[in-house]
């Protein structure tokens, strides 16, 4: 532990996050290396003489950096040495999806023409038996290794030909549709929602067992209320952040 981390508990910052950072200080210096076991809680307390609540916050903050990570009947264990990067998408209109474009590569492995069955009719808001052009692929910030996504991409049918030979493209999936067929996107309708995670495709993810995903469905609109594309994106929900701002419009009334 750092010299200053008991003194620290006294001044203004938090107690959790004087323990975090020592205990931080201490995985970075190889006192606790990657693959052990952290101390127990109450070695924590008795240790920086704080509550376990205290040293619950901390380890909780540690784990959302990706440092450490918590199972039950077994205790934490350390994850990484340095703190994970964490992909925050901000979105206040329909161009900051460009924006992530640019932050976010997204490379194609596979594509197929598939025909909606209920399940899939379902959730795209169609009809079965409509046709769509399927594209898989991954998301990747860059510098890291592990895809900060899993992609499935329906484009309808008519609109195949703007994307069927693309591998990574370097504008939205909308925007090449938009300029080889002349249509213009006025509406995105997106849910988030948090699911659990398959292992297989949570080891891709470089997610621990039993770990939430954060699925982002995006619904694109033309102008003529046109759904012409569907992206599903699957997100290790420790290390992305959709953050979204909202606005209201003034309204004068009579008078004023």
């Amino acid at each position: 532990m750092p010299p200053t981390a008991k003194a620290s508990l006294a001044t203004g910052q938090p107690r959790y996050f004087v323990v975090a950072q020592a205990i931080m200080h201490d995985i970075q210096s190889g006192r606790y290396p990657v693959g052990t076991l952290l101390p127990t809680e109450a070695e924590f307390c008795k240790q920086f003489g704080v509550s376990r609540h205290t040293v619950r916050e901390a380890i909780r903050r540690l784990a959302e950096l990706g440092l450490v990570a918590a199972k039950a009947g077994v205790g934490t264990h350390v994850k990484a040495a340095r703190p994970v990067s964490h992909y925050v998408q901000s979105a206040e209109g329909i161009s900051d999806l460009f924006q992530y474009v640019r932050d976010v590569t997204l490379t194609l492995t596979d594509s197929e023409d598939v025909v909606a069955d209920d399940d899939l009719a379902g959730m795209i808001g169609c009809n079965p038996g409509q046709k769509w052009f399927r594209m898989r692929g991954e998301r990747h910030v860059a510098g890291e290794s592990e895809p900060i996504a899993l992609s499935d991409i329906y484009v309808a049918a008519p609109y195949r030909s703007a994307v069927e030979h693309v591998n990574e493209p370097d504008e939205p999936i909308y925007a090449l549709i938009e300029r080889r067929f002349g249509l213009q996107l006025t509406e995105v309708r997106q849910e988030i929602s948090a699911v659990a995670v398959d292992p297989a495709v949570a080891r891709r993810l470089g997610m621990e067992a039993g770990e939430p995903g954060l699925r982002v469905v995006r619904k694109y609109y033309s102008s003529r209320n046109e759904l012409f594309e569907l992206a599903v994106n699957l997100h290790p929900g420790s290390r992305f952040s959709h953050v979204s701002t909202l606005r209201l419009k003034a309204e004068n009334g009579p008078g004023n």
